[in-house]
């Protein structure tokens, strides 16, 4: 009986040696995904600076460029008034466009951003700057009786959709919202007419911007003075 009882010091030995392996297995295991983990929050935290930067990059130049159209424009206005063209030395007053920058900045944002609606709206920044160029370039050739109603109208669309930016890539950051602000700030919620969309209000007023006014020839001008 008491044979029977007795556990074999070879079992014993394999007993302990199986624990001592499984504990170093584990010790490993629990390394390796320490390791990976550490990896993973190192690139995580080198992309949240990419994203930091890019995107007040982009707000940088949102602002440049806004403040340079609003330049323009305001010449525009003046000189319809009193009816005398712009000269030279006022437009070389008027800040540099940034469109050309900000058109390079969306590849980065669409490699960065983790939010869509990130990229969504700086895709509808870019083009509402866009159409806002073509709607000051026809106000300057040829003056039309909604030019300003057009110009409010990009004004909104384009405060709205920065407001959007400035939610999602605060978002994106982890940021959160300021003490007090509304769950959305800061995008305000506008009442449009039929309950149209942004994207939809956008592209109605984009359709109805005057193109450009062709430049006659000087073969038919000769031909249109005889």
């Amino acid at each position: 009986m008491a044979s029977a009882d007795a556990v074999s010091p070879l079992v014993l030995t394999l007993v302990a040696g199986g624990f001592t392996i499984f504990g170093v297995a584990l010790k490993i295991g629990y390394d390796s995904l320490a390791a990976r983990r550490a990896a993973k929050n190192a690139g995580l935290e080198r992309f949240s600076d990419e994203r930091r930067q890019i995107y007040e990059r982009v707000y940088q130049l949102v602002q440049r460029q806004l403040a340079g159209d609003k330049a323009l424009y305001g010449l525009v206005l003046e000189h319809r008034e009193g009816k005398t063209e712009i000269s030279d030395e006022e437009k070389a007053r008027v800040p540099p466009t940034a469109l050309a920058e900000l058109i390079t900045t969306l590849d980065e944002i669409r490699r960065l951003a983790r939010i869509h609606s990130v990229i969504t709206a700086a895709e509808a920044i870019v083009q509402l700057f866009a159409d806002m160029t073509r709607a000051t370039a026809a106000a300057l050739e040829q003056p039309g009786p909604n030019d300003e109603i057009t110009w409010f109208l990009l004004q909104r669309f384009l405060e709205d959709r920065i407001a959007e930016f400035v939610h999602g890539y605060r978002e994106d950051l982890g940021l959160g919202h300021p003490k007090g602000a509304p769950k959305t700030w800061p995008v305000v919620q506008r009442e449009r007419p039929m309950s149209l969309s942004l994207a939809h209000s956008e592209a109605i007023v984009r359709a109805h911007i005057r193109p450009r006014a062709r430049r006659l020839t000087s073969s038919k001008k000769e031909q249109d003075q005889r």
